[in-house]
């Protein structure tokens, strides 16, 4: 028997900040694929609220947890997968309410997880043209820095937010603190989950950007901040480098 093997229980985890004309048809999906909800409202104006409870009303299985101020992306997740592990899920499937990515990928993200229960799944976007050129560009830009913050190519893309995450080893994670719980979040609890031994597999998923989709990314603010995340990341890097160079020659030895 494999001492590594285990049920995978999942759910997943939707952050949503003023998303609530899409939550509709994202919830018909999830119920179609049989995957309990957790969904965390993050501080949402009132008209997402008023959304929220007629959609409570048509699926009242929905675990609702509601934040009285927005905490970002990286707040409103954190706070869902806590949820989530206290409910005993094993596995938590984070979704972007703005059903930017081909939910018809949940299957078999699901059955990876099941593969690598101990892992992260972690998906490659593939886009459309309707990508902006700016988050392409940048994107490239972040995973050039996370392969130098892992001294590796493992991660082959560290925004992309479509993702089932082991919930045991990310809630001892979360309990550390992080320093960006916005748009950064996404790439240093990657980053953080590297180092501290979590495996990843990496599979494609189709991603497109709507012309009259909600986007919450502000290219200035969210890119300084992201510059400065990866600073504090990089120097990370240099403090666990000898363990992150030992793990990859012991690796390396065992293939």
């Amino acid at each position: 028997m494999n001492k590594d093997a285990f049920t995978v229980d999942a759910c997943a985890v939707i952050p949503c900040y003023n998303h609530g004309r899409t939550l509709f048809s994202l919830m018909e999906v999830l119920r179609e694929n049989a995957l309990p909800v957790v969904l965390v409202d993050d501080g949402s104006d009132e008209e997402t609220k008023a959304d929220i409870l007629r959609l409570m009303r048509a699926f009242p299985e929905i675990n609702l947890v509601t934040l009285p101020e927005n905490r970002g992306k990286g707040g409103a997740v954190s706070a869902g997968f806590l949820v989530a592990n206290k409910l005993g899920f094993s596995h938590a499937l984070q979704i972007d309410a703005d059903c930017q990515h081909d939910l018809s990928a949940i299957p078999f993200f699901l059955k990876a997880a099941e593969k690598h229960p101990r892992a992260l799944i972690g998906g490659i976007p593939q886009y459309d043209k309707s990508v902006p050129k700016s988050r392409e560009h940048g994107r490239k830009i972040t995973n050039f820095w996370v392969a130098l913050e892992t001294l590796s190519c493992d991660i082959p893309d560290a925004m992309c937010g479509f993702r089932v995450y082991p919930l045991k080893s990310t809630s001892k994670l979360l309990k550390r603190g992080f320093s960006d719980y916005r748009m950064g979040f996404d790439i240093e609890i990657l980053v953080r989950l590297y180092w501290g031994n979590v495996k990843m597999h990496f599979y494609p998923v189709k991603v497109s950007y709507p012309e009259d989709g909600i986007s919450h990314f502000r290219m200035i603010r969210d890119n300084l901040r992201i510059s400065r995340l990866h600073a504090i990341l990089f120097l990370g890097m240099l403090v666990r480098a000898p363990l992150l160079l030992y793990r990859k020659i012991k690796n390396h030895g065992k293939r």
